[in-house]
C-alpha cells in the first residue's frame, strides 16, 4: 500500500485530488498501543500546557487548517505532542517528515504494518500537499536534527523545514481556508542551560537533547517538570499577501526565518543565554582593554608589579559573581517547598501581570525592581520564575548574605554579593562594572532592590541610586538595543521579620547575618504568615526612557554638564520605578485593620468605630482602583471577623468587653508592628489624610492645594475627589462624625509628631556640632518624654528611621547642616544650617 499519493514534487497551483489520502506512517494516534501507553504514562503523564492557548488553538481549528511546527526532528517529542493534542482535543497531525508511529500502534494495526506488502508511491512532499489542500492538520520539523559543525552539506540536507513550508505556501489558497502555523515548543526540566557537560545540568537543566536516548533519559527525570509551549500563530494568507511581490522562494525565506526567530524567543524565555562556568565569564570580563588600562595605572602608581594587581582584580571578581548550579538550585527548591507549606497559606504566591515580563523577555534583557519587605522576597521571586520556566534572575546581593553556608548556596542559585560601599576602591567599582556590563551585553535577566535594604517600617524607602545608575552607564555603550524594567511589589499577609523590625525601628543595632543568626531564627518556621502576593507592573523601556538623551549621554561621559543632566535622569527614574511599584501594590485585610486601628483618636476603640473606619478605608481603595486581595474582599463582607482574629491570635490586638460592647485595643508594644502593616498601604492614603487634616484645620478650599502641597513636600523623604460625594464634606468644611475624616485623620500622625519632637530637639540643642547617634538618642527620650506628657499620642512614631528622614529633610530646608567625619567619612555629624533660626515658624506649622 502506497506510504503517499501524488506524483509530482512541485504539483501546479490547483484544487486538490478528491480522492483519499493514503494512511501515513506518521499519523498521529487516536489510540495507542502497550509500547505509547507505557511511555505516555511515564514520562508524559503530567505535561503543563497552558489552558489559555489551548481555548485559542480550539477557536483556530474551527476557522482553518492547523500546520504545527517545531524545532528538532525526535519520534518521542511527536509521541509527546501526540498525547498531549489528543489529551485536549485538538486536531491530530496526519503526517509528519521523518517520522513513524508504527511502533506505538495497537498490536493489530502494528502486525498489519509488518506484514502488509506497501508499493512504493511519491515522497513525502506529496502527502504534505495533498493533505494541507483538504485542510488536515500536518506537523513540520524545522531541521531533522543538530548538526555538530558548520559543512554546508550537512546543514543543507538538516533544513527540512523550507522543503515543506514551501509545499504548503504553494497548495494554501486551493485549502479554501485559512492556514494557521502554530510553532510548538518543548522544555523538559525549569530554569537554566549551563554550557558545561556536568552530571547536574544533564539531570536538572533543559538541556538542548538531539539523541533519543538522552531525550529518553531527561524526560524521566523532569516527568513532572516539563511545559509544552503553544505559539502565537501566523496567519499564511497575510504573510504572503504583506511580501506578494518578493517571489515565493523568497517568502519562504521569510516563513522560515520567522518560525525560527519565534522558537529561538521561546528558548530563550525557558533557558535564557547559556550559563557560562565562572572562570570563563572571569575571563571575558577581565579582558576588557578600559580594565586594562587602569591595572596598568594602579601599577604604576602603586610601585607593583601588573601581576598583583591582576591577583588583586580576579579576586574581586570570584568575591562578586555569580556561579549557577543546578544541584544548588535544586537544594535550595526543595527546601524553600518544604518552608512554605508551613509557614504561607496556599500552594503558592498569587501572582498578577507575570504575563507582561515573559514578553519583554523573549526579546530584551529585563530587570526586576522589587520593593524589599523579607528576605523571602529574593527566594519567592526566583521561584516564581522557576515554576513558570522562566530562567532565574542574577540577583545583586548585599555582601552581609555571603555568610556559610548560605553564600554558596545563593550564589548557586544567581546571586552575585557586592559591597555596601566601594566609591574609594578604584579597582572594584570597575571589576563590578564589567561584569554589570557583560550580564547587561549577553542578556540574562537580573534583580536588584532599589531601597539598598529592606524596609523596617513597611512603606516603600527612598531609592538608593548606584546599581541603577551602573546599569544605565552599562546601557548607553550601546551592549543593548533596549533594557526594560519591571517593577514588583510583594505583598504578605504578615512579615516573618516583625519582632526584628520593631527592635531595630527601636533603635537597636541590626544583627549580621550568620549561621548562629540563622539557626536562631529557626523559629519564624512554627508560625503562619497568611497569603504572598506578587504584583508585576507594566515593564518600561529603558530605550524610551532616555529617548534623544541616550546619545547624549554616551558621547558625554565625564563632561560635568553631562553628568549632572544624567544624575538628574537617574533619580527621576528611581522615583518613577517606586511610584511604579506602589500603584502595582495590592491592598490586604491586614493593612486596612492595622490603618483603622491606629488611626484612632485613642489606643482602643469600640468595634462600632473600628467598623466604619475599615469599610471606610475599603471604599477609598475602591475608588482609587486599588487592587484589592481576596481576604480584604472577604472581610469586608464579613465585617472584618476574620483579620480580627487573625491579629488578635497573633498577640497584636486585644479584645476587651464591658457593658458598651467589643473593645479593641493595641498594646504599646505592638503599635509598631501593625505600623508596619499600615505602611504597606499608606500611598493610597496619603493625599486624603492631608485633605482630612487641612479641612479640620478649617483650611478654605482655595488654600488646600497650597496647604497639601507644603505638606508632601515636607515628606518627601516619607513618600516617593472622593470626600464630597461621600458625605464627607458639609459646605466648604469636614463632616467631623464621617467615617472617612474620622479613619483618615490619624493616618499620618506618627509622622507629624516623629518631625514635631525632631524639630524640637533640635530648636533646644545648645552644643553643636553633635553626633547624629546622640542627636537621635536625645530625641526618643524627647519623644518618650511628650508620650507621657500627652503632647504627642503615637507611640508608633518614635521611630530611629523616621528621626533620620525627617533630619534629611531639615537638612535640605537648611535648618541644619549634617557633614561627615572621621575615617571614610563614616561618622555623620550634625551642626546649625543657615535657617536655623527659622525653626520655631516649622514648629508652629506643624501644628496643624
Amino acid at each position: 500500500m502506497a506510504e503517499t499519493v501524488g506524483s509530482a514534487r512541485r504539483a501546479p497551483l490547483a484544487p486538490p485530488s478528491p480522492r483519499p489520502v493514503a494512511a501515513q506512517r506518521s499519523t498521529m494516534l487516536e489510540r495507542f498501543g502497550v509500547l505509547a501507553r507505557l511511555l505516555v504514562h511515564l514520562l508524559f503523564r503530567q505535561v503543563r500546557v497552558r489552558a489559555e492557548a489551548v481555548e485559542h488553538l480550539r477557536q483556530l481549528a474551527r476557522q482553518g487548517t492547523l500546520i504545527y511546527v517545531m524545532r528538532y526532528r525526535s519520534a518521542l517529542d511527536y509521541l509527546l505532542v501526540n498525547a498531549v493534542l489528543l489529551r485536549e482535543g485538538l486536531p491530530l497531525a496526519r503526517f509528519a517528515p521523518g517520522v513513524s508511529t508504527v511502533a506505538f500502534r495497537p498490536l493489530g494495526e502494528l502486525l498489519g504494518w509488518l506484514f502488509r506488502r506497501r508499493r512504493r508511491a511519491g515522497g513525502g512532499h506529496a502527502a504534505c500537499s495533498a493533505l494541507v489542500a483538504r485542510g488536515e492538520s500536518v506537523l513540520l520539523f524545522m531541521r531533522s536534527q543538530a548538526v555538530a559543525g558548520r559543512r554546508r552539506r550537512a546543514l543543507a540536507a538538516a533544513r527540512l523545514g523550507p522543503q515543506y513550508l514551501r509545499d504548503v505556501v504553494r497548495v494554501a489558497p486551493a485549502a479554501g481556508r485559512p492556514v494557521f502555523l502554530v510553532p510548538v515548543a518543548i522544555f523538559r526540566g525549569k530554569g537554566f542551560r549551563r554550557k558545561e557537560s556536568r552530571l547536574a545540568t544533564l539531570l536538572y537543566s533543559v538541556q538542548e537533547a538531539p539523541g533519543e536516548a538522552k531525550r529518553f533519559f531527561n524526560y524521566l527525570w523532569n516527568a513532572e517538570e516539563t511545559q509544552l509551549t503553544l505559539g502565537r500563530e501566523i496567519v499564511l494568507d497575510r504573510f504572503v499577501q504583506d511580501y506578494r511581490g518578493e517571489g515565493d522562494e523568497r517568502i519562504v525565506r521569510r516563513l522560515a526565518r520567522a518560525l525560527q526567530i519565534f522558537l529561538y524567543r521561546e528558548e530563550r524565555l525557558v533557558w535564557g543565554p547559556p550559563l557560562l562556568p565562572r572562570r570563563l565569564v572571569r575571563r571575558q570580563v577581565l579582558r576588557d582593554p578600559e580594565l586594562a588600562r587602569l591595572v596598568r595605572r594602579i601599577a604604576a602608581e602603586r610601585g607593583l608589579p601588573r601581576r598583583r594587581v591582576w591577583k588583586e582584580a580576579r579576586g574581586y571578581f570570584d568575591e562578586m559573581a555569580a556561579n549557577f548550579n543546578g544541584l544548588y538550585f535544586g537544594l535550595l527548591e526543595a527546601i524553600f517547598n518544604r518552608i512554605w507549606r508551613r509557614v504561607f497559606s496556599g500552594p503558592g504566591p498569587e501572582i498578577v501581570g507575570l504575563e507582561k515580563v515573559v514578553e519583554c523577555v523573549k526579546e530584551h534583557p529585563v530587570v526586576l525592581v522589587p520593593c524589599h519587605r523579607s528576605h523571602f522576597d529574593y527566594l519567592i521571586l526566583s521561584y516564581i520564575f522557576h515554576l513558570n520556566y522562566l530562567s532565574p534572575p542574577h540577583i545583586a546581593a548585599g555582601d552581609n548574605l555571603s555568610f556559610w553556608p548560605m553564600g554558596p548556596l545563593f550564589r548557586g542559585a544567581g546571586a552575585f554579593f557586592i559591597r555596601r560601599t566601594f566609591e574609594d576602591n578604584e579597582l572594584y567599582k570597575m571589576v563590578f562594572r564589567k561584569y554589570l556590563t557583560f550580564l547587561i551585553r549577553e542578556g540574562y535577566t537580573q534583580e536588584f532592590f532599589i531601597e539598598g535594604g529592606r524596609t523596617r517600617t513597611g512603606k516603600i524607602l527612598t531609592p538608593k541610586l548606584g546599581m541603577l545608575s551602573a546599569i544605565l552607564n552599562a546601557f548607553v555603550q550601546g551592549v543593548r538595543r533596549d533594557l526594560y524594567f519591571v517593577p514588583i511589589s510583594m505583598h504578605y499577609g504578615r512579615i516573618p521579620e516583625e519582632e526584628a523590625y520593631k527592635r531595630e525601628v527601636a533603635g537597636e543595632e541590626k544583627e549580621r547575618e550568620s549561621l548562629w543568626s540563622l539557626l536562631r531564627a529557626r523559629g519564624v518556621l512554627k508560625r503562619r504568615y497568611g497569603t504572598v502576593y506578587v504584583s508585576y507592573a507594566d515593564p518600561i523601556s529603558l530605550n524610551a526612557a532616555l529617548g534623544p538623551a541616550r546619545e547624549r549621554f554616551a558621547a558625554g561621559l565625564g563632561d560635568p554638564e553631562g553628568e549632572e543632566e544624567k544624575r538628574r535622569f537617574i533619580q527621576r527614574l528611581g522615583f518613577r520605578l517606586l511610584r511604579a511599584v506602589n500603584d502595582a501594590a495590592v491592598a490586604g485585610a491586614t493593612a486596612v485593620s492595622a490603618t483603622a486601628l491606629l488611626g484612632a483618636p485613642r489606643a482602643a476603640c469600640r468595634m462600632s468605630d473600628f467598623l466604619a473606619a475599615a469599610h471606610a478605608l475599603s471604599g477609598l481603595l475602591r475608588a482609587q482602583g486599588a487592587r484589592i486581595t481576596a481576604s480584604l474582599e472577604r472581610n469586608d463582607q464579613s465585617d472584618f471577623k476574620e483579620s480580627l482574629h487573625w491579629l488578635s491570635g497573633g498577640g497584636l490586638v486585644d479584645r476587651l468587653v464591658d457593658s458598651g460592647g467589643v473593645v479593641l485595643h493595641v498594646p504599646a508594644s505592638k503599635r509598631i508592628n501593625l505600623d508596619f502593616y499600615k505602611n504597606n498601604t499608606i500611598h493610597f492614603f496619603l493625599v486624603p489624610s492631608l485633605l482630612t487634616r487641612a479641612l479640620l484645620a478649617e483650611a478654605p478650599f482655595s488654600a488646600l492645594r497650597a496647604h497639601i502641597g507644603w505638606w508632601l513636600d515636607l515628606y518627601r523623604w516619607e513618600f516617593p475627589l472622593y470626600y464630597r460625594e461621600a458625605g464627607a464634606l458639609v459646605g466648604d468644611g469636614a463632616a467631623l462624625d464621617h467615617p472617612i475624616i474620622r479613619a483618615t485623620a490619624g493616618i499620618l500622625e506618627n509622622f507629624r509628631e516623629a518631625y514635631l519632637v525632631v524639630a524640637r530637639t533640635a530648636a533646644a540643642q545648645e552644643e553643636w556640632p553633635i553626633l547624629q547617634s546622640a542627636l537621635a538618642q536625645r530625641m526618643q527620650r524627647q519623644f518618650q518624654t511628650s508620650l507621657l506628657l500627652g503632647e504627642v499620642h503615637k507611640p508608633e512614631g518614635n521611630s530611629m528611621i523616621t528621626f533620620g528622614n525627617a533630619l534629611s529633610r531639615l537638612a535640605e530646608l537648611g535648618h541644619v547642616a549634617v557633614v561627615r567625619r572621621g575615617r571614610g567619612g563614616r561618622e555623620r555629624w550634625v551642626d546649625r544650617g543657615p535657617a536655623f533660626d527659622r525653626l520655631p515658624e516649622l514648629i508652629r506649622h506643624f501644628g496643624t
